[in-house]
């Protein structure tokens, strides 16, 4: 997710800057997050110095669940998530998640930065605590091989999370923002939720064409469409029953205001005395102002509050 504060979701979104946008996340400008018009994008068929390759929709790996618990920290393991870190920053991306390397395992990584340093590996994580302010952002999928499928998903500004790193030790944070954003993405992951599962009615229906040829181009009979409904009706936040509308942006104008003229001396100036003179006239400005709509759009006024995130502005 490097220059992708450009964006998305979509997610985040989003106002900082970075290069690129996750494996978990689509390139979206401003134009192409409001419109939906189906162009396919291949992934790549290798990685170098891997044989892992993107697992695609609607394939069973990505919705089966639960996924298989880490419990050895070995040197393979170690190789093997740094092979998926390899694969994350080949697809210019910041997060990806096992089962989107065919693999049912309870891990994912993530950079949301441009440091090294900031790379996470996150086994077996549990999400204890969800925001109730919800940022709603553009995101999209890798796994749904698309860049112009994306639409708006609601999700917690921040979030309290367990999980172990890759020596199995116990790791507690509070995330926030974009980096929060990335967390529940991948997270969904393990659960067999993908983004899509997310979208409003509208989004849902726009990126219809799309899932359809992906359907279409797999032949094996064991597909999955669909997400275990268990982990569906649990989902947090909870997706967004219509597409959110940011406040309007409404210019005034103020109209033009008579002022006194400055003090003029005696008879000078064409006045008389202190206070005379001729009266001037203020210049117009222009304000904008924020007006709030009014609801139709969704049922839930956290979602009026929400502001943009880095899925917005990301590229």
């Amino acid at each position: 997710m490097r220059s992708y504060h450009h964006l998305a979701l979509t997610i985040a979104l989003f106002a900082s800057s970075a290069d690129s946008f996750s494996s978990s996340y689509q390139r979206l400008s401003n134009v192409v997050a409001n419109k939906h018009s189906c162009v396919m994008r291949l992934n790549p068929t290798s990685f170098q110095g891997t044989d892992f390759v993107i697992t695609e929709y609607p394939r069973p790996a990505l919705r089966r669940v639960p996924n298989k618990s880490i419990t050895e920290f070995d040197d393979a393991f170690q190789e093997k998530t740094q092979e998926m870190l390899m694969v994350m920053y080949e697809s210019k991306g910041v997060g990806l998640a096992a089962p989107q390397l065919g693999l049912n395992e309870n891990v994912f990584v993530y950079n949301p930065s441009d440091s090294k340093n900031m790379e996470r590996i996150v086994c077996n994580p549990r999400i204890t605590k969800y925001s109730d302010e919800i940022i709603v952002e553009q995101e999209g999928c890798l796994s749904l091989r698309s860049d112009e499928c994306a639409g708006q998903v609601a999700r917690s500004k921040w979030i309290e999370t367990e999980y172990q790193n890759e020596q199995g030790q116990k790791v507690i944070r509070r995330l926030k923002d974009f980096e929060a954003r990335v967390f529940q993405h991948e997270f969904d992951h393990l659960r067999g939720i993908l983004c899509v599962d997310r979208f409003p009615p509208e989004d849902r229906e726009a990126a219809r064409e799309n899932i359809n040829k992906l359907l279409g181009l797999y032949t094996e009979s064991d597909a999955a469409a669909d997400p275990d409904a268990e982990e569906f009706n649990n989902m947090m936040p909870r997706p967004l029953s219509a597409r959110y509308m940011p406040p309007l942006e409404v210019e005034e104008e103020e109209e033009e205001e008579e002022v006194p003229a400055g003090k003029s001396g005696g008879f000078g100036g064409g006045g008389f005395g202190a206070g005379g003179g001729k009266k001037g006239k203020k210049k117009k400005e222009t304000k904008k102002k924020a007006k709030a709509r009014d609801g139709t759009r969704s049922d839930n006024p956290m979602f009026k509050r929400s502001g943009k995130t880095a899925f917005a502005n990301r590229k």
